[in-house]
């Protein structure tokens, strides 16, 4: 990402459908190298990505060299292929408009889970594995693996250094790993973090049940990216996130960072036309909040409490 943005130019951004949905040259690059990577390391293993895009090697981009001396490449070399396929879901950038307009909040989203075979959208929330957004233009990185806790770390992935027998299976001494947990006792005041559609009439849903899920708090926060928007929430920055119509490469990682951070968390299911406001994510630190949010917005699909 780091690379790309000092390249990109208007040459390099498209529209898909909504004119404001933008994708550029860099989501598909960046999702084709990570492709790539997994297929070397992981064989075995699926990875769904946001754009579809091929395997592509490093060494076979404009400037490979430059990005491969970043890559956090783990020691050793050949196949980890275990016995269960995983299956990774990726975000190249999630916040694509942040990137083409310089803002800073825009991620680099990943995680991975246990699929089912029977049905590919019905994964239980167990199955996830780990996760790992790191947005370099806020120097962050957040990291997750179930039942290991949700942790944060300034700097860049490449800080992280591959993991070998003689570190006894720590990161070196130059990352200070912060754990999150969530909104810290005392804290004043209440916040939600939401984001909305790119269509008008998605927006106008999500606008008519604003007012009301305001009632319960004092402001609202709008970064872009629903990535970052969780881990703020893991981090106890806002005390809700909540979003309707995300793609599970959304909130693949994000959502796990912030179960880990010990918050209650809803994931769409993916069944759509149910009618029953399960294409809500939520993440939040009281089940209060997330039960209220839920039945605003069952009310408004359904007409019934």
């Amino acid at each position: 990402m780091r690379h790309w943005r000092q390249e990109l130019s208007a040459a390099d951004v498209e529209a898909k459908g909504d004119r404001n949905n933008l994708v550029t040259a860099a989501d598909a690059e960046i999702e084709a190298l990570v492709r790539c990577y997994l297929a070397s390391r992981r064989p075995g293993d699926a990875m769904i990505g946001e754009e579809n895009a091929a395997a592509l090697s490093v060494t076979e981009v404009a400037g490979g060299e430059q990005i491969a001396a970043g890559l956090c490449v783990p020691s050793g070399g050949g196949a980890a292929a275990g016995s269960q396929p995983l299956e990774w879901h990726v975000d190249p950038i999630d916040g694509t408009v942040n990137f083409v307009r310089g803002i800073e909040d825009y991620a680099f989203s990943i995680g991975v889970r246990i699929p089912d075979p029977g049905d590919p959208d019905a994964a239980d929330p167990d199955t996830w594995l780990a996760g790992l957004v790191a947005a370099p233009e806020l120097g962050k990185v957040f990291l997750t693996r179930r039942g290991q806790g949700a942790w944060m770390f300034a700097g860049q992935v490449s800080d992280l250094q591959a993991v070998s027998d003689d570190s006894g299976g720590q990161p070196g001494p130059e990352v200070s790993l912060t754990r999150l947990s969530g909104r810290s006792p005392g804290q004043r005041g209440r916040l939600v973090a939401t984001g909305f559609g790119y269509g008008r009439a998605q927006r106008d849903q999500q606008f008519a049940v604003l007012p009301e899920v305001m009632d319960g708090f004092d402001d609202m926060r709008r970064a872009g990216s629903a990535a970052i928007d969780l881990c703020q929430a893991a981090a106890g920055r806002v005390d809700v996130y909540y979003e309707r119509r995300l793609g599970l490469y959304d909130y693949a990682a994000g959502a796990l960072i912030a179960e880990e951070a010990g918050l209650h968390v809803r994931r769409p299911s993916h069944h759509h036309g149910t009618g029953d406001g399960s294409d809500l994510c939520i993440a939040a630190g009281s089940l209060e909040d997330v039960e209220r949010i839920e039945a605003i917005h069952r009310q408004q699909r359904t007409g019934q409490p």
